[in-house]
C-alpha cells in the first residue's frame, strides 16, 4: 500500500492520539455541537460534561478502543449549522452520518485526516463549494454520500485513489467536468454510482467493462454526457440499474442487450439520440421494473414481449417514431396483460396506427396513467378501457378517434385527474357523467365535433383547474352551475355556437387567469360581474354579439395583459383605465367605438394595438393614421382632412398589397432555407451551430417562475420576453422569448430568427442559448428562443431616460454606435451569405453588463443574394415605421443600404433624444431633415453636455464630436440608397471621434489632479 508523506504523518499522529483518553474526542464533539445553530428536537442536550462521551446521543464508541468515538449518526434531526473542522480530530471515526439535515457552508477539508473513515454520509443538506480533494486521504472509505447539496466544480481527480470505494452518491448537485474518465474509471471496487442531476460532460471510456467489473448501479441521468455506449459496457453482467436519461448519447442498441444484462431492473435511456429498432432481446429482461426509452429516434414496430416481466411498473416509449401506421402496430399491448403491477403506460407521440384493442381492459387495474396521444390511432374508444378503474391520467389527444365518448368514463372510472382527447373526431354530447369526477383538474375536449349543451354537472368538479371545449359545435346558454367549479384557472370555450348572456355567477371564478369565449353568439352587455375575476391575465370575448360600453367595473381587472373585444357591437369611448393597464395586446377592432384614442400604455405601442374599423375614433399615435380630434373644424380644414383621408386610404391599400406580397415572398424564402424539422416532441431543440442546451417547456416554466409578471421584460407582436435562470450551476440568467403562435407570422419569424442565428457569431450580436420547439403540459404547441440576458436593457430605455437609468455619456454613445456598426459590418460583409437585419432600432439594441451593445431580434432578417435581389416579385419586409428605408415603402428589395438607413436614424436619435415617430414630425418634416437643417444647439440631447465641465474649449470639442456623429447619421439616412455611407467608412469615422473623446477624458483627469 502506497502512502504519501502527509498521509503517513497523519497516520502516526492518529496512533499517538490513540493513547490519549477520550478528552480529544470530547473536545472535538463539543466543537461540532458549538457550530450547530438550531437543534429543534434537543437531541444534543446529552452532549455535556455530565455524561461519558460514549453515552451521548448518536455517538458510538469502539470495542477495541472503548473510549474512542467510531461512529456519529445524526440523521433526519432538522439540525441547522456548519460542520466544525474539529471533526478531523476524531481519528478513530469509522462512520459519520449527517444525512437529511440543513448543514451549510463548505465540507471541512479536515475530514481528510480521518484515515479510518469508511462511510461518510452528508446527503440532503445545503453544503456548498467544491468537494475537498484531500478526502482522497481516507483510503479506507467504502461509501461516500454527498448527494442533494449545492456542491459545484469538478470532482477532484484525486478521489480516483479511493480504490476501496464501493458506493458514490453525488446526484442533485451542480458538479461539472468529465466525471467518468477522470475519476470513476480508477475506482476499481465501485459497485454503485449515482451522479444524476449535475452538469457532467465527457463520455464513457472504452475500457469501463474491464475496469469496473463489480458495477451494479450506474445512474448518470440529466447531465451533458455524450458519445456512444462502448461495447465493453455491455460486459457488466451484474448491472441492475442503468440510467443515462437526459444526456447526449447516440447510437443503436445491440441486438443481444437483453442477454447481456439479465439482472437489469431499471433501463432508462430517455431523452437521448438513440436510433434504430428496439431489440427483441429486451424480452429477456425478466426482472425489469422500469423500461423508459422516451424521446429518442427509435423506429419500426415493437417486436419484444413484456409477457415475461411480471414486476414491470413503468413502460414509456413515448416521443419516438415507433410504429408504421399499420393495423397491428399496437399488438405488443397484448403482452402487457401479464404485468400485474403496471402503473404507467406511455405511448404518446409515435407513428402507431390501428385501433385501441378491446383487450386494454384486461390490463391490471393498478394502471394509473395511460397515454396514446399524438399517433395515428383510429376507431372508437374501446369500452374495455373503462375497466381501468384507477386511472388518474388518460391522454388520447391528436389521433383519428371517432364515435361517442362513453358515459362509463365517469361511472366506472371515477379517479381521473387529467383527461385529454382533444383534436379527434368524437361526436355526440359531452357525457353528463363527467361531473362525477370529483378529482378532475384537467379536461381537454377541444377540436372535436361534440354538440349539445355543456353539461351543468361539470360544476360538480370542484377541483377543476383547466377546462377547454374549444372548436366544437356546442350550443345553448351557459348554466350558472358551471361556475361552481370555482377553482378554474383557464376556461376556453372558443369557437362554438354558444349563446345568451354570461351568468353573473362568473364572478365566483376568482382564480381565473385565462377566459376565452370568442367566436360564439353571446349577447347582451359585457358582464360587469367579470370584475370579480381579478386574477384575469387573458380575456378574449371577440366575435360575439356583445353591445354597449366597456363597463367601468372592468377597471378592477388590473392584472390583464391580453384583451380582445373585437368583432362585437360595442360603442362609446375607450375607457381611460385601459391605458393604465400593463397590456401587452389589445384588440378593439370591428366595433363602433368613438372619441379620442389615448396615447399612453398599450395605446403607445402600434404593434400591440388593433382598432381597425372603428370609424368614429380620432387622435392616438401617428402610426394609427386617425384623424385629429377637433371640436370646431373649418370648411377648409374639412376639405384638407378629406384629401388627407383619401391619401391615407391610398397609402393603406398600397401598403397592404406590399405587405401581402412580402408575406408570400417571406414564406417562399423560408421554405427554401428551412431545414427539415423533426416531429413535434415534448422536449426538442433546434440543432444550431453550437451544442446548445436541450430545454423543455417545464425547464423554461421553472426558469421564469411560471412566466410570472415580475419576470416580464417586454412584449411585442410576435411574443413576450421573460427573465429567467436556466442553469442553476452558474446561475445563468437568460431572456426567454415566448412566441405568440396566435399571431400568423410569428412562426415564420421564429424560423427566420433560428435560421439567421444558426449562421452568425459575433461579439456585438445577441447570443442565443437555445431554441425550443416543444409542447406544454397540455400538449399545446410551444416555441421559444432563449438568449443571453442583457442586464442593462435596451438602448431605447437609455436614450429616452426613465427613472431606472442615468444619462449615457457621449463617449458611451459613440462606443455603442461603433458596436452596432461592427455588427452590421459582420452581417453584411463577413457572413457566407450576407444577412440583412431589416429591423434595426434602439429597442433591438441590447446592452450587457459592460454596456457593450448587442444587436438582437432577427425575426425579420433576410439572407441576401443576387437571386433574391433581382427577383422583382420578392417584395421586402417593411420593418418598423420611422426606421425602415423609404424605398421599402415603394416595393424595393431588402438591401444593405436599407440597414444603413435605419442605422443613420438610430445615430441621430442617440444624439438628439428625438424619436422618428415623435408627434413634432408632421408633413414633410422627419428626423433626417430635422437633424440636417436645425441649429446644432437646438436639437442635441442636453444631457450630452451636462457633465459639470465649464471649460469652453472642451465644450467646443465635444460639440464638434456631436456634430460629426450627427453628420454621419444624416449621410447614412439620405433618400437615395446609393448615396448612403458604407458601413466600413462609418466605423472609421466614429473611431476617430472616439479617439478625440478619449483624449478629452484623459486631459480632464490630468487637469483635475492639478
Amino acid at each position: 500500500m502506497n502512502f504519501s508523506f502527509p498521509c503517513l504523518l497523519i497516520y502516526f499522529l492518529s496512533l499517538i492520539y490513540s493513547t490519549i483518553p477520550d478528552d480529544v474526542d470530547r473536545v472535538a464533539l463539543l466543537a461540532i455541537k458549538s457550530q450547530i445553530s438550531d437543534d429543534p428536537h434537543g437531541i444534543l442536550n446529552s452532549w455535556n460534561h455530565s455524561l461519558p462521551v460514549c453515552q451521548w446521543y448518536g455517538v458510538t464508541c469502539g470495542t477495541r478502543h472503548p473510549d474512542r468515538v467510531v461512529s456519529i449518526r445524526l440523521v433526519s434531526k432538522d439540525l441547522v449549522g456548519t460542520v466544525s473542522p474539529y471533526v478531523g480530530n476524531l481519528s478513530f471515526l469509522h462512520h459519520f452520518y449527517l444525512t437529511n439535515n440543513t448543514f451549510t457552508g463548505h465540507i471541512p477539508s479536515q475530514i481528510g485526516h480521518l484515515l479510518r473513515l469508511r462511510y461518510l454520509g452528508l446527503e440532503n443538506n445545503t453544503f456548498e463549494g467544491e468537494i475537498p480533494a484531500n478526502i482522497s486521504n481516507c483510503i479506507n472509505l467504502k461509501g461516500l454520500g454527498l448527494a442533494g447539496n449545492h456542491l459545484f466544480g469538478a470532482i477532484p481527480h484525486q478521489l480516483g485513489l479511493l480504490s476501496k470505494l464501493e458506493v458514490l452518491t453525488i446526484h442533485k448537485n451542480r458538479l461539472t467536468g468529465d466525471l467518468i474518465n477522470s475519476v470513476i474509471i480508477n475506482m476499481t471496487s465501485l459497485q454503485r454510482l449515482s451522479a444524476s442531476y449535475n452538469y457532467f460532460q465527457g463520455s464513457i471510456p472504452n475500457n469501463i467493462g474491464a475496469t469496473l467489473k463489480n458495477l451494479t448501479f450506474f445512474s448518470v441521468g440529466d447531465n451533458k454526457i455524450s458519445g456512444t455506449i462502448p461495447p465493453s459496457f455491455y460486459n457488466l453482467s451484474h448491472l441492475q440499474v442503468f440510467d443515462i436519461s437526459i444526456n447526449r448519447f447516440e447510437g443503436i442498441l445491440p441486438l443481444d442487450i437483453g442477454f447481456r444484462f439479465p439482472r437489469l431492473t431499471i433501463f432508462s435511456i430517455g431523452e437521448n439520440f438513440f436510433h434504430g429498432n428496439l431489440p427483441s432481446s429486451l424480452s429477456n429482461l425478466t426482472q425489469l421494473v422500469e423500461l423508459s426509452v422516451y424521446s429518442n429516434n427509435f423506429t419500426g414496430k415493437i417486436m419484444f414481449s413484456a409477457g415475461s416481466m411480471p414486476n414491470l411498473l413503468y413502460f414509456d416509449v413515448s416521443f419516438n417514431y415507433l410504429g408504421i401506421g399499420e393495423a397491428d402496430d399496437l399488438s405488443f399491448l397484448q403482452t402487457l396483460i401479464n404485468c400485474s403491477h403496471l402503473q404507467l403506460l406511455q405511448c404518446s407521440s409515435n407513428n402507431f396506427g390501428g385501433i385501441l384493442p378491446e383487450s386494454l381492459g384486461n390490463l391490471t387495474t393498478e394502471l394509473t396513467e395511460l397515454e396514446f396521444g399524438q399517433n395515428q390511432i383510429s376507431g372508437n374508444i374501446p369500452r374495455g378501457l373503462f375497466n381501468l378503474i384507477h386511472l388518474k391520467r388518460l391522454n388520447l389527444e391528436q389521433n383519428q378517434l371517432t364515435g361517442h365518448l362513453s358515459p362509463l368514463i365517469g361511472i366506472k372510472v371515477t379517479e381521473l385527474q387529467a383527461f385529454n382527447c382533444r383534436k379527434n373526431n368524437l361526436i355526440g354530447n359531452i357525457p353528463y357523467s363527467l361531473g362525477n369526477l370529483s378529482w378532475l383538474s384537467w379536461l381537454y375536449l377541444g377540436h372535436n365535433k361534440f354538440e349539445g349543451m355543456i353539461p351543468t354537472s361539470l360544476g360538480n368538479c370542484t377541483n377543476l383547474l383547466y377546462l377547454s371545449l374549444t372548436h366544437n359545435n356546442l350550443n345553448g346558454a351557459l348554466s350558472p352551475h358551471l361556475f361552481h367549479a370555482s377553482m378554474l384557472i383557464e376556461l376556453n370555450l372558443h369557437q362554438n355556437r354558444l349563446q345568451g348572456v354570461i351568468p353573473v355567477e362568473i364572478t365566483q371564478l376568482s382564480n381565473l387567469v385565462a377566459l376565452d369565449i370568442s367566436e360564439n353568439a353571446f349577447s347582451g352587455e359585457l358582464p360587469t360581474s367579470l370584475s370579480g375575476c381579478t386574477s384575469l391575465v387573458s380575456l378574449s370575448m371577440g366575435g360575439n354579439l356583445f353591445s354597449g360600453n366597456i363597463p367601468q367595473s372592468f377597471k378592477s381587472l388590473t392584472s390583464l395583459s391580453f384583451l380582445n373585444l373585437s368583432n362585437n357591437r360595442l360603442y362609446g369611448v375607450i375607457p381611460d383605465f385601459l391605458a393604465r393597464f400593463s397590456l401587452m395586446a389589445l384588440d378593439l377592432s370591428f366595433n363602433n367605438f368613438e372619441g379620442e384614442v389615448p396615447r399612453i400604455g398599450v395605446f403607445s405601442n402600434y404593434t400591440a394595438l388593433k382598432i381597425l374599423r372603428n370609424n368614429k375614433l380620432c387622435g392616438g399615435i401617428p402610426e394609427l393614421h386617425l384623424p385629429r380630434c377637433h371640436n370646431n373644424t373649418t370648411e377648409t380644414e374639412s376639405k384638407r382632412t378629406g384629401r388627407l383621408s383619401v391619401a391615407v386610404t391610398v397609402i393603406i391599400v398600397v401598403a397592404s398589397l406590399i405587405v401581402g406580397v412580402s408575406t408570400m415572398s417571406l414564406v417562399y424564402f423560408l421554405l427554401c432555407f428551412r431545414r427539415k424539422q423533426n416531429k413535434l416532441s415534448q422536449i426538442s431543440s433546434f440543432n444550431l451551430k453550437e451544442p446548445f442546451f436541450k430545454v423543455s417547456y417545464a425547464m423554461l416554466l421553472k426558469a421564469t417562475d411560471r412566466f410570472s409578471q415580475a419576470n416580464l421584460l417586454g412584449a411585442g407582436r410576435f411574443g413576450c420576453v421573460y427573465k429567467g435562470v436556466l442553469d442553476p450551476e452558474s446561475s445563468m440568467v437568460v431572456a426567454v422569448k415566448v412566441i405568440n403562435l396566435e399571431e400568423e407570422a410569428a412562426t415564420k419569424s421564429f424560423m427566420a430568427e433560428c435560421e439567421t442565428l444558426r449562421n452568425i457569431r459575433h461579439r456585438n450580436l445577441l447570443k442565443i442559448v437555445t431554441a425550443c420547439s416543444s409542447a406544454d403540459f397540455q400538449g399545446n404547441e410551444f416555441k421559444a428562443l432563449v438568449y443571453e440576458f442583457m442586464p442593462n436593457g435596451n438602448l431605447q430605455q437609455w436614450i429616452h431616460i426613465d427613472h431606472h437609468h442615468r444619462p449615457l455619456s457621449l463617449l458611451q454613445r459613440v462606443n455603442i454606435a461603433i458596436d452596432v456598426a461592427s455588427a452590421l459590418d459582420y452581417l453584411h460583409n463577413s457572413c457566407q451569405v450576407p444577412i440583412i437585419h431589416c429591423d434595426l432600432k434602439p429597442s433591438n439594441i441590447l446592452l450587457d453588463a459592460d454596456m457593450v451593445a448587442n444587436v438582437g431580434d432577427f425575426g425579420l432578417a433576410r439572407f441576401y443574394s443576387h437571386t433574391i435581389a433581382n427577383n422583382s416579385s420578392s417584395v421586402a419586409v417593411k420593418g418598423t415605421v420611422g426606421y425602415a428605408a423609404p424605398e421599402y415603402g415603394l416595393g424595393s428589395m431588402v438591401s444593405k443600404e436599407g440597414d444603413i438607413y435605419s442605422y443613420g436614424i438610430v445615430l441621430i436619435e442617440m444624439m438628439t433624444a428625438k424619436s422618428p415617430i415623435d408627434t413634432m414630425f408632421e408633413g414633410d418634416l422627419d428626423l433626417h431633415k430635422y437633424a440636417k437643417s436645425a441649429a446644432l444647439s437646438d436639437h442635441i440631447d442636453p444631457t450630452l453636455l451636462d457633465d459639470g465641465v465649464s471649460a469652453s474649449n472642451k465644450i467646443d470639442r465635444k460639440l464638434g464630436c456631436i456634430k460629426s456623429v450627427i453628420e454621419i447619421g444624416v449621410k447614412c439616412s439620405v433618400e437615395s440608397p446609393q448615396d448612403r455611407m458604407r458601413i466600413e467608412d462609418v466605423i472609421e469615422e466614429l473611431q476617430i471621434t472616439r479617439d478625440v473623446l478619449n483624449e478629452l477624458d484623459v486631459t480632464g483627469i490630468m487637469q483635475s489632479k492639478k
